[in-house]
């Protein structure tokens, strides 16, 4: 028998607990450019990791096609909206460059989640044999409740929102489009001295070298996680855009 002195207490307990976690989710315009951020991050992720793994050949390659297929399948929709929506936000930071409008967040964003693939992978370090069971081993992963974007809980609570703004095209071969399909390059003749230079301006200091074919050359300094201008070089001679 329940002794009813003890219930009240033990109700209001759990309806108070159960009301704190059912709190809606504060949908402000930071917290949804996060999550199209590493929704992004995410979907490049996965697309370095089907492409590196399909250049082995044989039935890895079938199998990071096919899977590739069955992931978009699942998440071009979703991928499509937060492209949308973070170039959207990345209007003013952007900057044009052989006719592309380019965002040099969107750039580093690309070039970050490239290298995490990379690195996970690690296949410039394995044998052959192990190169193809390490591909093997990670594309299993992908499937049922992992393929979904919209199951991780970081993405979970903005999904509906994001969609919202779905474009008309869904082509995401190149999300983020604000990347132009650039994922860094190596350093040029103008790197040191852009790089000396702005590092005496910021404690957090980073240049990406964004472009590198002789004579041609773009860069763009950051301060932390910001981007703080763009320098565009042709033989040596250098102009600089602040976003």
């Amino acid at each position: 028998m329940i002794n009813i002195k003890y219930l009240y207490p033990a109700l209001f307990s759990t309806v108070f607990f159960s009301g704190c976690a059912n709190q809606p989710i504060t949908i402000d315009t930071n917290s949804l450019e996060k999550a199209a951020t590493y929704t992004l991050s995410e979907a490049v992720y996965f697309s370095t990791l089907f492409t590196t793994c399909s250049a082995l050949g044989g039935d890895t390659e079938l199998d990071a096609i096919d899977i590739q297929q069955n992931w978009l399948n699942e998440n071009s929709t979703l991928v499509a909206a937060a492209d949308n929506y973070y170039s959207q936000q990345q209007a003013n930071n952007t900057f044009s460059y052989d006719g592309k409008t380019l965002a040099p967040a969107a750039i580093r964003l690309a070039l970050d989640a490239r290298n995490r693939a990379t690195t996970e992978l690690a296949l410039a370090q394995r044998s052959e044999a192990n190169k193809q069971k390490t591909c093997q081993f990670r594309l299993k992963q992908i499937s049922g409740n992992k393929l979904p974007l919209g199951n991780d809980m970081i993405i979970a609570p903005y999904q509906g929102e994001l969609l919202k703004h779905l474009p008309l095209d869904l082509n995401i071969v190149d999300a983020p489009q604000l990347a132009g399909g650039l994922i860094g390059a190596s350093q040029g003749a103008s790197y040191f001295n852009i790089a000396t230079a702005h590092k005496a301006s910021c404690a957090s200091a980073y240049t990406m070298s964004i472009v590198n074919q002789w004579p041609k050359e773009a860069y763009a300094n950051f301060c932390g996680e910001k981007a703080v201008e763009v320098i565009t070089c042709e033989w040596g001679k250098c102009e600089a855009k602040k976003l």
